[in-house]
C-alpha cells in the first residue's frame, strides 16, 4: 500500500496573549507550521468548491463555483485555482507557487485565461468576503512564526496559537495573522487577520473532510469583523490524481470521511 504524505492537515487559527505583530520566530512554531505545510499527499490533489456570499441572516445570496489543483514540489507546492461562471466558463484563474518562505502569484482572466494584472490579494473575490490570501492559505508559508499561547477551540481542538507578521512585499492589507493550530492533526482550525492593532477578519472551520491521511476543510466561514459581512467556503469533491494507481486503489483512496 502506498503512503500519501505525512500527518494530515486542516485549516485553523487562534487568539494569543502577546503584543500584536511581534517579529522573530521560534523553533517550536516553525516545526508545527512545517507539519501543516508538508502533510500534503505525494500526488496531485483535485478539489471542487464553492464560494458563497451570505446575507446578514446567513442565507446564501450568490455562489461562485471553483476548482483547485494542488501539486507537491520539492520545496512546497503549486496551486491553481479556477473560478467558474454558472455555465462552467472560466472567470478568473490564480496560480500560486509556495515554498522557501514565500508565495508567488500569477493571475489570468477570461476563457481561455489570459495573463492579467494581479488584483488586491486582500480584497474580495467576486463581491464576497473571501480574498485570494485566504483561499490560497499562502500565509502558511510566511516566515518567523511564533507560539504566543494556547486555547481550546469548539470544545474539541487543543490548539497552539501562532502569530506571523505579514511580509512587507504584500503591502498593508494586514499587519499579521494569528492561527489556531491543532497539533494532534497538524492542522489549522481558526484564523484572525489583524490591522491597526485589532482583528479585522476571522475565518473558522465548521466541518472537516478526511481523504486517507489528508485533512481538508469541509466548510469554513469567513467574517469581516468591521462590517459583520460573511461568506462561506465549501469544499465538495476531493480526488487524488496519479497514473501510478489502479482504478480500484483510486476509488478507495478517494472516498472522503466527514466529521
Amino acid at each position: 500500500m502506498r503512503k500519501f504524505g505525512r500527518a494530515g492537515w486542516v485549516l485553523a487559527a487562534g487568539l494569543w496573549a502577546c503584543a500584536p505583530g511581534a517579529r522573530g520566530g521560534d523553533a517550536a512554531a516553525e516545526a508545527l507550521m512545517e507539519r501543516v505545510r508538508m502533510s500534503m499527499p505525494e500526488v496531485p490533489l483535485e478539489l471542487g468548491a464553492s464560494l458563497r456570499v451570505l446575507d446578514p441572516a446567513g442565507r446564501p445570496v450568490k455562489t461562485v463555483h471553483a476548482t483547485a489543483l494542488l501539486t507537491p514540489t520539492a520545496t512546497g507546492r503549486t496551486a491553481r485555482y479556477t473560478l467558474l461562471d454558472a455555465f462552467g466558463g472560466i472567470l478568473e484563474e490564480m496560480q500560486v507557487t509556495l515554498g522557501d518562505g514565500r508565495a508567488e502569484f500569477a493571475f489570468a482572466r477570461g476563457d481561455p485565461p489570459r495573463p492579467a494584472e494581479t488584483p488586491d490579494l486582500f480584497g474580495p473575490i467576486e463581491g464576497g468576503e473571501i480574498s485570494w490570501m485566504e483561499l490560497s492559505f499562502s500565509f502558511f508559508w510566511w516566515p518567523e512564526p511564533r507560539i504566543v499561547g494556547t486555547e481550546k477551540v469548539a470544545n474539541r481542538w487543543e490548539c497552539q496559537i501562532i502569530e506571523i507578521a505579514c511580509p512587507p512585499e504584500y503591502g498593508e492589507g494586514w499587519s499579521h495573522i494569528r492561527l489556531w493550530v491543532a497539533p494532534a492533526y497538524g492542522a489549522v482550525v481558526r484564523g484572525e487577520a489583524w490591522r491597526g492593532g485589532k482583528a479585522v477578519k476571522r475565518f473558522e472551520v465548521q466541518s472537516v473532510k478526511k481523504l486517507r491521511q489528508v485533512y481538508m476543510v469541509g466548510d469554513m466561514e469567513v467574517k469581516n469583523l468591521e462590517t459583520g459581512a460573511r461568506a462561506r467556503l465549501k469544499v465538495g469533491r476531493m480526488k487524488m490524481v496519479s497514473p501510478d494507481y489502479s482504478p480500484a486503489e483510486l476509488d478507495e483512496f478517494n472516498a472522503p470521511v466527514e466529521w
